[in-house]
């Protein structure tokens, strides 16, 4: 029984880990891939063609990468505030979140590169730059936006709590208030006394001439 329930919290603890690495490893792609791209093409790294000059596929990334943390913020909010969530975000998360950051890179420009140009360019330009200047900025960023949601985590979760508890405050406000009932009353107004008129109807006739 023991044993049983140690499997299911560990269990637990994995899919947490999975659930925090993915957001953070999307997001992390996406800030760092045109922070290389940009070094390259200003020539920091020497000559050479290390990009496809493109980054169509970097706000996309970003936004879907902030769509996940927000769900996981919205289904945790309660468990993370009273520190009862399973903890999925120790330092041994950091090789999950660098390794699924690797991999949305790769299927990021992959992608863009289909999109823009209609094949694949080469074995290494989805990378953006020399592969050891690409993997040390990517790790870099990896460890910055893991600490910096690591740290606002607890934040974030209780700001999500007081927006969830203001709208249902609201909802619960409409539903009790009464919608007034409007009538409309029209009232035919009839002019019976005929107002005088100062003046002539009618114009002068012109003089006769002789």
């Amino acid at each position: 029984m023991a044993a049983r329930r140690r499997k299911g919290e560990t269990l637990r603890i994995s899919f947490a880990r999975l659930g925090f690495c993915v957001p953070v490893a999307v997001i992390a792609a996406a800030i760092a891939d045109p922070i290389v791209e940009f070094g390259s093409n200003a020539g920091w790294f020497g000559a050479g063609s290390f990009t496809d000059r493109s980054n169509i596929d970097v706000a996309p990334a970003l936004l879907a990468g902030i769509a996940l943390l927000v769900i996981l913020v919205v289904r945790g909010a309660h468990a993370i505030v009273s520190g009862s969530a399973a903890d999925g975000r120790n330092l041994g998360s950091l090789p999950w979140i660098f390794a699924l950051q690797i991999l949305t890179l790769f299927g990021m420009e992959t992608a863009e590169q289909f999109v823009v140009f209609g094949h694949a360019l080469g074995p290494t330009i989805w990378l953006g730059a020399p592969p050891p200047i690409s993997l040390a900025v990517h790790a870099a960023v990896c460890l910055a936006v893991t600490y910096a949601i690591v740290r606002s985590r607890r934040t974030l979760a209780a700001t999500t709590l007081r927006v969830i508890a203001l709208i249902e405050a609201i909802a619960r406000f409409s539903a009790r208030v009464p919608l007034p009932e409007f009538t409309r009353r029209f009232a035919v107004a009839c002019f019976a006394i005929l107002l005088p008129v100062f003046c002539t109807i009618g114009e002068r006739a012109p003089p006769r001439l002789s």
